[in-house]
């Protein structure tokens, strides 16, 4: 039965009693009055009292044992706020006992949350003789704070005076605390939404700088050493910029799990470098990776996420005292002597991150990957870190195990089936290698549509150094009269997905009707929206993600037209 059942079943019986206490009085009432006799309950009235008085008493003996046990806490005060008994469910929550509480105000209880305001709108509703409902705050003997559901009722005499009040009190500190870690992760939802605009926006920006840079270090014999040192560096840290924007975007997105062989070291160096601005410079991270470990079967954001968790983890446990934390990634092989703690027998990649922090004891870690549990303040986490971490291994059929001491840190390591191919794409983004020399001609003419200008000029720098005949608008209803005017002098239509008036899916579905046979390509810099089924639909037949290269721009348009030439190294 619920805490909320057994309230109101308890509520129910009191009742029921006061409404058999008040016929019983009025059947004694009667029985005086007609001065009848019932030989059932004797021979005379007298006897028929005593029977009476022996069910009163059964009755309120029923109703005490019942409040003793009852699950729920309860006390009774008087008028001027005094306690007169609470049952040992009172007694359990808080660590009081019923000798140091009765004949003491009931103040002694409250939390430092309520001020004096609160105590006397509540009183004010409990001494009209009105029911009052509502969350308390209360602390317990060593001081802890916990918080109840409370109502609290009037007792009144025979004269209608109130003379004492009952409350009957839930704990629903772990149900506001439950709903206050569902306000956060609904917060950090929010975030991720708010992190797709700022992506597409700062992938907007990117996009000059790094199909500029691009240009200009294809242009190489024009500058001396020291102007291509200048362009590399803000070329690479273009491309670094890049890579952060779609890293926060995997962890900030919904998306579908897509395991394949991953090599754990490379999102080794993807996770440190974009947690080097938050790690503090009193904690180094020493790293012992085998660059030769075998690749496991995962999805790429959730590998992130487990390497991203860990090491927070770490770092909060060393806290401001400074200290290490240690990633190391090699190949072990478990034997049967060796898998006495938990892991099967074989072949694993085990990933193991330590810290020299404070350590757990064992209740703490007993209860690490119970979700919401947290050893941090309501301020600093939400608890989830390390069973989102558990629940991931767990999927993946792979094994977690921890190693902590007080005071002398932990570590944490995950066993993972290797993955037997040598060869495995890589997920991290690469462009063309900067010494490359892109010689490829393709003489079509394209329709570029964005609404921004500087997007356009860089799009048209890049398709003529491609050998396309370039025509750019930043109006898509502009564009769609110019190709619906003349729909077969364009060999291409490449459209932003988000403008004004018309977004690129739209656009492209009313090309098709003019032109079914029309190649369309959508280029965005947040491309979530954007389904297979979508595509398929609507006829694109690709997408290009802000910002690109002018490879991958070349290697989209030769999938469909023949180059007059070829990328030379």
């Amino acid at each position: 039965m619920s805490q909320k059942a057994s309230y109101n079943s308890l509520e129910q019986r009191i009742k029921e009693l006061e409404l058999e206490n008040a016929t019983l009085k009025q059947d004694i009432g009667t029985l005086k009055n007609s001065r009848t006799i019932d030989t059932n309950f004797g021979s005379t009235p007298a006897d028929f009292g005593i029977v009476i008085n022996q069910k009163i008493e059964r009755e309120r003996e029923l109703l005490f044992a019942a409040v003793e046990q009852f699950p729920e806490t309860v006390y009774i005060i008087n008028s001027k706020g005094i306690i007169e008994y609470f049952n040992p469910a009172f007694e359990n929550l808080t660590g009081f006992s019923r000798e140091e509480c009765i004949g003491k105000d009931i103040c002694m209880f409250r939390g430092s949350e309520h001020d004096s305001q609160f105590n006397i709108n509540l009183r004010s509703i409990i001494s009209s003789g009105r029911v009052w409902r509502g969350h308390a705050e209360f602390k317990r003997k060593d001081n802890t704070l916990f918080t109840m559901e409370v109502t609290i009722s009037s007792v009144r005499d025979k004269n209608g005076v109130i003379t004492n009040y009952v409350a009957v009190q839930r704990n629903s500190s772990n149900e506001t605390e439950i709903n206050e870690k569902k306000a956060q992760v609904q917060k950090l939802e929010a975030l991720g939404t708010l992190a797709g605009g700022i992506a597409h926006d700062f992938n907007n920006m990117l996009f000059p700088i790094i199909a500029n840079a691009e240009l200009l270090l294809l242009k190489n014999s024009a500058y001396d050493n020291e102007t291509k040192e200048i362009l590399t560096q803000v070329y690479e840290s273009a491309l670094q910029a890049k890579e952060l924007v779609q890293q926060i975007l995997n962890f900030s997105r919904h998306k579908k799990i897509e395991r394949q062989p991953l090599q754990i070291q490379n999102c080794i160096n993807t996770v440190l470098m974009l947690m080097k601005s938050g790690i503090p410079r009193n904690i180094s991270i020493k790293r012992n990776v085998d660059p030769s470990c075998p690749p496991v079967i995962a999805d790429p954001t959730q590998l992130h996420q487990i390497i991203m968790n860990l090491v927070s983890n770490g770092v909060h446990a060393i806290g401001e005292t400074g200290g290490v934390i240690k990633i190391s990634l090699m190949p072990v092989d478990v034997s049967q002597s060796d898998s006495n703690g938990g892991v099967k027998p074989g072949n694993y990649i085990c990933l193991s991150v330590s810290d020299t922090g404070c350590g757990m004891s064992k209740e703490v870690m007993s209860q690490i990957f119970e979700p919401f549990y947290t050893t941090r303040g309501s301020e600093n986490g939400t608890g989830m870190g390390l069973s989102v971490v558990y629940g991931i291994v767990k999927d993946m059929d792979g094994e977690i195990k921890v190693h902590s001491r007080l005071g002398k840190g932990s570590e944490f390591r995950l066993y993972f089936s290797n993955f037997s191919e040598k060869s495995v794409a890589s997920r991290l983004f690469h462009t063309s290698a900067l010494n490359d020399v892109i010689d490829i001609k393709y003489q079509i003419h394209v329709l570029f549509v964005d609404d921004e200008n500087i997007i356009l000029k860089v799009a048209k720098s890049m398709l003529d150094r491609l050998g396309c005949r370039t025509t750019t608008m930043t109006d898509p209803l502009e564009a769609l009269a110019c190709f619906k005017k003349e729909p077969l002098t364009y060999d291409l239509v490449i459209t932003d997905l988000y403008m004004p008036h018309m977004n690129g899916d739209c656009l492209a579905e009313n090309i098709r009707e003019i032109r079914p046979d029309a190649p369309i390509f959508l280029c965005t810099g947040f491309s979530d929206d954007i389904t297979l089924d979508m595509m398929a639909q609507k006829g694109i037949r690709a997408v290009l993600s802000k910002p690109l290269s002018i490879k991958e721009m070349s290697d989209k348009i030769g999938k469909i037209f023949q180059s007059k030439t070829s990328v030379k190294n």
